[in-house]
Protein backbone atom coordinates (compact mmCIF):
# COMPACT_ATOMS: atom_id res chain seq x y z
CA UNK A 1 0.00 0.00 0.00
CA UNK A 2 1.20 3.51 -0.77
CA UNK A 3 2.45 5.72 2.06
CA UNK A 4 0.00 8.29 3.42
CA UNK A 5 2.64 10.74 4.71
CA UNK A 6 3.98 13.00 1.97
CA UNK A 7 7.49 14.06 3.07
CA UNK A 8 8.15 17.73 2.37
CA UNK A 9 10.94 20.04 3.49
CA UNK A 10 8.81 23.16 3.94
CA UNK A 11 5.49 21.82 5.25
CA UNK A 12 4.41 19.46 8.02
CA UNK A 13 1.52 17.09 8.60
CA UNK A 14 0.84 16.60 4.88
CA UNK A 15 -1.01 13.29 4.54
CA UNK A 16 -3.03 11.47 1.91
CA UNK A 17 -6.43 10.24 3.09
CA UNK A 18 -6.14 7.19 0.85
CA UNK A 19 -5.96 3.59 1.97
CA UNK A 20 -8.51 3.56 4.77
CA UNK A 21 -11.12 0.80 4.52
CA UNK A 22 -14.80 1.61 5.04
CA UNK A 23 -17.57 -0.50 6.54
CA UNK A 24 -18.48 -1.91 3.10
CA UNK A 25 -14.93 -3.16 2.51
CA UNK A 26 -14.04 -0.44 0.00
CA UNK A 27 -10.80 1.54 0.21
CA UNK A 28 -10.36 5.32 0.04
CA UNK A 29 -8.47 6.18 -3.16
CA UNK A 30 -4.94 7.54 -2.97
CA UNK A 31 -3.89 10.81 -4.67
CA UNK A 32 -7.41 12.25 -4.58
CA UNK A 33 -7.52 14.23 -1.34
CA UNK A 34 -4.62 15.36 0.85
CA UNK A 35 -4.67 17.17 4.20
CA UNK A 36 -1.91 19.41 5.52
CA UNK A 37 -0.62 22.22 7.70
CA UNK A 38 0.43 25.60 6.26
CA UNK A 39 2.20 25.44 2.88
CA UNK A 40 3.64 28.96 2.88
CA UNK A 41 7.22 27.66 3.22
CA UNK A 42 7.20 25.02 0.49
CA UNK A 43 10.49 24.75 -1.36
CA UNK A 44 10.52 24.67 -5.16
CA UNK A 45 11.21 20.94 -4.89
CA UNK A 46 8.20 20.51 -2.55
CA UNK A 47 5.95 22.37 -4.99
CA UNK A 48 7.12 20.28 -7.91
CA UNK A 49 6.63 17.11 -5.88
CA UNK A 50 3.02 18.07 -5.12
CA UNK A 51 2.43 18.91 -8.77
CA UNK A 52 3.77 15.49 -9.76
CA UNK A 53 1.57 13.95 -7.07
CA UNK A 54 -1.42 15.31 -8.95
CA UNK A 55 -2.51 18.27 -6.82
CA UNK A 56 -4.63 20.56 -9.01
CA UNK A 57 -6.53 22.49 -6.31
CA UNK A 58 -5.46 23.91 -2.95
CA UNK A 59 -8.19 24.83 -0.45
CA UNK A 60 -7.08 27.23 2.29
CA UNK A 61 -9.27 27.12 5.42
CA UNK A 62 -7.40 29.95 7.21
CA UNK A 63 -8.54 33.47 8.05
CA UNK A 64 -7.53 36.42 5.87
CA UNK A 65 -5.09 37.55 8.59
CA UNK A 66 -3.36 34.17 8.55
CA UNK A 67 -3.30 34.18 4.77
CA UNK A 68 -1.88 37.71 4.55
CA UNK A 69 0.87 36.92 7.07
CA UNK A 70 1.89 33.68 5.36
CA UNK A 71 0.52 33.35 1.80
CA UNK A 72 0.44 29.88 0.29
CA UNK A 73 3.44 28.97 -1.83
CA UNK A 74 2.22 28.23 -5.33
CA UNK A 75 2.08 24.71 -6.71
CA UNK A 76 2.50 24.69 -10.52
CA UNK A 77 -0.79 24.14 -12.38
CA UNK A 78 -2.83 24.23 -9.15
CA UNK A 79 -5.79 26.53 -8.49
CA UNK A 80 -5.79 28.22 -5.07
CA UNK A 81 -9.18 28.53 -3.36
CA UNK A 82 -9.55 30.71 -0.25
CA UNK A 83 -12.31 29.20 1.91
CA UNK A 84 -12.17 30.45 5.53
CA UNK A 85 -14.07 28.22 7.94
CA UNK A 86 -14.93 31.07 10.33
CA UNK A 87 -16.22 34.58 9.64
CA UNK A 88 -13.66 37.31 10.19
CA UNK A 89 -15.66 38.94 12.98
CA UNK A 90 -16.64 35.71 14.69
CA UNK A 91 -15.65 35.53 18.35
CA UNK A 92 -14.54 31.90 18.06
CA UNK A 93 -11.31 31.36 16.13
CA UNK A 94 -9.18 28.33 15.30
CA UNK A 95 -6.15 30.45 14.36
CA UNK A 96 -3.33 29.38 16.72
CA UNK A 97 -2.15 32.98 17.26
CA UNK A 98 -5.65 34.13 18.28
CA UNK A 99 -6.13 31.11 20.54
CA UNK A 100 -2.85 31.86 22.29
CA UNK A 101 -3.89 35.49 22.78
CA UNK A 102 -7.06 34.21 24.43
CA UNK A 103 -5.06 31.92 26.71
CA UNK A 104 -2.80 34.85 27.60
CA UNK A 105 -5.93 36.80 28.52
CA UNK A 106 -6.82 34.07 31.02
CA UNK A 107 -9.30 31.94 29.07
CA UNK A 108 -9.15 28.17 29.49
CA UNK A 109 -7.44 26.67 26.43
CA UNK A 110 -9.22 23.29 26.46
CA UNK A 111 -12.62 24.98 26.84
CA UNK A 112 -11.78 27.29 23.95
CA UNK A 113 -10.83 24.32 21.78
CA UNK A 114 -14.04 22.44 22.55
CA UNK A 115 -16.05 25.55 21.65
CA UNK A 116 -14.20 25.74 18.32
CA UNK A 117 -15.20 22.15 17.57
CA UNK A 118 -18.83 22.85 18.50
CA UNK A 119 -18.87 25.83 16.16
CA UNK A 120 -17.71 23.71 13.22
CA UNK A 121 -21.17 22.15 13.46
CA UNK A 122 -23.34 24.91 14.92
CA UNK A 123 -22.19 28.02 13.01
CA UNK A 124 -24.14 28.48 9.78
CA UNK A 125 -21.10 30.13 8.14
CA UNK A 126 -18.89 27.14 8.98
CA UNK A 127 -21.47 24.66 7.71
CA UNK A 128 -21.69 26.58 4.45
CA UNK A 129 -17.89 26.60 4.12
CA UNK A 130 -17.67 22.84 4.64
CA UNK A 131 -20.51 22.38 2.14
CA UNK A 132 -18.53 24.40 -0.42
CA UNK A 133 -15.54 22.20 0.33
CA UNK A 134 -17.60 19.08 -0.39
CA UNK A 135 -18.78 20.66 -3.66
CA UNK A 136 -15.13 21.25 -4.66
CA UNK A 137 -14.41 17.58 -3.95
CA UNK A 138 -17.46 16.49 -5.95
CA UNK A 139 -16.03 18.37 -8.95
CA UNK A 140 -12.71 16.51 -8.58
CA UNK A 141 -13.67 13.81 -11.06
CA UNK A 142 -10.38 12.95 -12.77
CA UNK A 143 -8.68 9.88 -11.21
CA UNK A 144 -5.19 11.37 -11.53
CA UNK A 145 -6.06 14.75 -9.99
CA UNK A 146 -6.16 15.63 -6.30
CA UNK A 147 -7.20 18.36 -3.86
CA UNK A 148 -4.98 19.52 -0.99
CA UNK A 149 -6.75 21.25 1.90
CA UNK A 150 -5.05 22.91 4.86
CA UNK A 151 -5.16 25.45 7.65
CA UNK A 152 -2.21 26.57 9.83
CA UNK A 153 -1.38 23.50 11.94
CA UNK A 154 -3.46 21.07 9.87
CA UNK A 155 -5.14 20.05 13.10
CA UNK A 156 -8.54 21.61 13.80
CA UNK A 157 -10.25 23.09 10.74
CA UNK A 158 -8.39 20.55 8.62
CA UNK A 159 -8.88 17.80 11.22
CA UNK A 160 -12.64 18.23 11.21
CA UNK A 161 -12.61 18.45 7.40
CA UNK A 162 -10.75 15.13 7.19
CA UNK A 163 -13.15 13.55 9.71
CA UNK A 164 -16.06 14.80 7.59
CA UNK A 165 -14.64 13.26 4.41
CA UNK A 166 -13.99 9.90 6.06
CA UNK A 167 -17.45 9.91 7.65
CA UNK A 168 -19.01 10.59 4.25
CA UNK A 169 -17.08 7.59 2.93
CA UNK A 170 -18.54 5.43 5.73
CA UNK A 171 -15.22 4.88 7.52
CA UNK A 172 -15.67 3.83 11.16
CA UNK A 173 -15.24 6.26 14.07
CA UNK A 174 -12.15 4.53 15.48
CA UNK A 175 -10.31 4.96 12.16
CA UNK A 176 -11.47 8.58 11.87
CA UNK A 177 -10.09 9.24 15.36
CA UNK A 178 -6.82 7.50 14.49
CA UNK A 179 -6.38 9.78 11.46
CA UNK A 180 -7.18 12.83 13.60
CA UNK A 181 -4.74 11.96 16.40
CA UNK A 182 -1.86 11.28 14.01
CA UNK A 183 -1.31 15.04 13.91
CA UNK A 184 0.33 14.69 17.33
CA UNK A 185 3.13 12.56 15.87
CA UNK A 186 3.48 14.78 12.80
CA UNK A 187 3.74 18.04 14.77
CA UNK A 188 6.10 16.97 17.58
CA UNK A 189 8.94 19.19 16.36
CA UNK A 190 6.74 22.24 15.78
CA UNK A 191 5.12 21.90 19.22
CA UNK A 192 8.52 21.54 20.91
CA UNK A 193 9.80 24.66 19.12
CA UNK A 194 6.79 26.70 20.30
CA UNK A 195 7.22 25.54 23.90
CA UNK A 196 10.95 26.30 23.85
CA UNK A 197 10.34 29.80 22.46
CA UNK A 198 7.67 30.43 25.10
CA UNK A 199 9.95 29.23 27.91
CA UNK A 200 12.78 31.44 26.69
CA UNK A 201 10.35 34.37 26.66
CA UNK A 202 9.47 33.67 30.30
CA UNK A 203 5.99 32.22 29.81
CA UNK A 204 4.13 31.11 32.91
CA UNK A 205 3.29 27.47 33.64
CA UNK A 206 -0.34 28.25 32.81
CA UNK A 207 0.70 29.65 29.44
CA UNK A 208 2.89 26.61 28.68
CA UNK A 209 -0.03 24.33 29.57
CA UNK A 210 -2.26 26.39 27.28
CA UNK A 211 0.19 26.03 24.39
CA UNK A 212 0.15 22.26 24.86
CA UNK A 213 -3.65 22.18 24.83
CA UNK A 214 -3.98 24.45 21.81
CA UNK A 215 -1.31 22.66 19.79
CA UNK A 216 -2.44 19.07 20.36
CA UNK A 217 -5.13 17.02 18.69
CA UNK A 218 -7.19 15.80 21.63
CA UNK A 219 -9.81 13.07 21.44
CA UNK A 220 -12.20 15.19 23.50
CA UNK A 221 -12.07 18.01 20.92
CA UNK A 222 -13.24 15.90 17.99
CA UNK A 223 -15.71 14.12 20.28
CA UNK A 224 -17.26 17.55 20.92
CA UNK A 225 -18.02 17.93 17.19
CA UNK A 226 -19.64 14.51 16.94
CA UNK A 227 -21.60 15.03 20.19
CA UNK A 228 -22.91 18.31 18.74
CA UNK A 229 -23.84 16.53 15.51
CA UNK A 230 -25.76 13.96 17.56
CA UNK A 231 -27.53 16.64 19.58
CA UNK A 232 -28.43 18.89 16.63
CA UNK A 233 -29.02 16.33 13.85
CA UNK A 234 -29.40 12.90 15.44
CA UNK A 235 -26.45 11.34 13.60
CA UNK A 236 -23.86 12.00 10.89
CA UNK A 237 -26.34 11.15 8.14
CA UNK A 238 -28.75 13.79 9.48
CA UNK A 239 -25.94 16.36 9.65
CA UNK A 240 -24.85 15.67 6.08
CA UNK A 241 -28.38 15.92 4.70
CA UNK A 242 -29.90 18.65 6.92
CA UNK A 243 -26.83 20.52 8.14
CA UNK A 244 -24.89 20.56 4.87
CA UNK A 245 -27.81 20.09 2.51
CA UNK A 246 -26.31 17.12 0.69
CA UNK A 247 -28.62 14.82 -1.26
CA UNK A 248 -28.42 11.04 -1.30
CA UNK A 249 -27.18 11.38 -4.89
CA UNK A 250 -24.36 13.67 -3.68
CA UNK A 251 -23.29 11.07 -1.14
CA UNK A 252 -23.46 8.25 -3.68
CA UNK A 253 -21.41 10.26 -6.19
CA UNK A 254 -18.90 11.17 -3.48
CA UNK A 255 -18.33 7.52 -2.57
CA UNK A 256 -17.94 6.56 -6.23
CA UNK A 257 -15.27 9.23 -6.69
CA UNK A 258 -13.28 8.53 -3.55
CA UNK A 259 -13.53 4.78 -2.90
CA UNK A 260 -12.55 1.65 -4.74
CA UNK A 261 -12.64 -2.10 -4.23
CA UNK A 262 -9.11 -3.39 -3.68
Amino acid sequence: MAERIIPLTGAANVRDLGGYQNKAGQFVRFKKVVRGAAISDLTAEDANHLEAYGIVKVVDFRSSKEQEKAPDALIPQAENIFLPIFQENQKVSAAPKTLMEQVEAGLDAAQQMREVYRQFVQAAYSRQAYRQFVDILLENEQPDQGVLFHCTAGKDRTGFGAALILAMLDVDQETILQNYLETNQQMVTKRAEMLQQAQQAGASEAMLKGIQEVMQADQSYLAESFATIGKEYGDVSGYLQKGLGLSKRDLTDFRKLYTMVD
